[in-house]
């Protein structure tokens, strides 16, 4: 099989997908791709154990991350690839990980005031490989028939500002990108919001953002054009992903959206590669 392309932006059960690391690598390597970006939330803990795998099926494996950021005042969301180990992005990931299990007890305490029944040791037996976070609390909602939909359950209790919502802990967008760059990384902006202005592009470019999500699932083809318009303006790379998160979601299989071979190529020449053991 001549394999092609890559899914830059696929999730595991290292942080809030259904499939294990060895199982992405199996499903990129049936659906032809060349390499694969494991870009869970806030950890690379993932790719040690997708990297035998990736070697044995000719995939190549490329280090990623997704890290959860703020810039001008909402959240936002920067990929990172081909870093390599550096003390201060792991310090980074380990704090916002610590600060994910503490947010997540949290938010579970929360809805036990408002009335609601959380029974811990039951909501993990249902997500017996999962990180929880609070997804799983709306899933464990509706499932135990407290609310009607996880829809609802965001709706009422778990979305921004709602009364069981803890606020997350974010990287300065700044920092987030001096930190990858310093482990001899390249960054790229993903799913950007539809409303994103040029400047804003421009000043995180300027800042060292080396590349911009022009498609995915969460982007319309109209705001993807326009994106590519800007990467072409401003010299960043256009990268794509699927944003797997698990199988039985629609147009977000891996591979289902990916970046060509050459982007892949032109991306991995943005990676500063300092000296040192590589991450994946």
């Amino acid at each position: 099989m001549i394999r092609r392309d890559a899914d830059l932006h696929v999730h595991t059960t290292h942080s809030d997908g259904a499939c294990s690391p060895r199982e992405v690598v199996v499903a990129a390597a049936q659906v032809g791709l060349a390499a694969l970006a494991i870009t869970d939330h806030d950890t690379v803990s993932a790719l040690p154990d997708a990297r035998d795998e990736a070697a044995r099926l000719g995939v190549e494996l490329v280090p990623g991350v997704e890290l959860t950021c703020e810039y001008e005042g909402r959240e936002v969301h920067l990929l990172g690839y081909f870093f390599r180990d550096h003390p201060d992005l792991t310090a980074a990931v380990d704090r916002l990980r610590a600060e994910r299990v503490g947010r997540f007890a949290a938010m579970a305490a929360k809805l036990g005031e408002l009335g609601l029944v959380v029974d811990l040791t039951a909501l993990r037996r249902c997500f017996p490989r999962a990180v929880l976070g609070r997804r799983h609390l709306a899933e464990y909602l509706f499932r135990t028939k407290q609310t009607q939909t996880v829809r609802e359950a965001f709706d009422r209790f778990l979305a921004d500002g709602k009364p069981a919502c803890v606020v997350k802990e974010r990287l300065d967008a700044f920092e987030a990108i001096a930190l990858v760059r310093a482990a001899g990384g390249v960054v790229s902006w993903a799913h950007p919001p539809f409303n994103l202005k040029l400047e804003s592009l421009r000043t995180l470019t300027g800042a060292g953002l080396g590349a911009i999500e022009t498609a995915g699932p969460g982007i319309q083809n109209r705001v993807g054009r326009r994106f590519r318009d800007w990467a072409e303006i401003l010299d960043l790379v256009p990268t794509a992903g699927s944003d797997f998160h698990a199988p039985d979601r629609p147009g977000r299989r891996v591979g289902a959206v990916a970046t060509p071979d050459a982007d892949l190529e032109r991306l991995r020449g943005r990676a500063t590669g300092p000296p040192g053991p590589a991450s994946a």
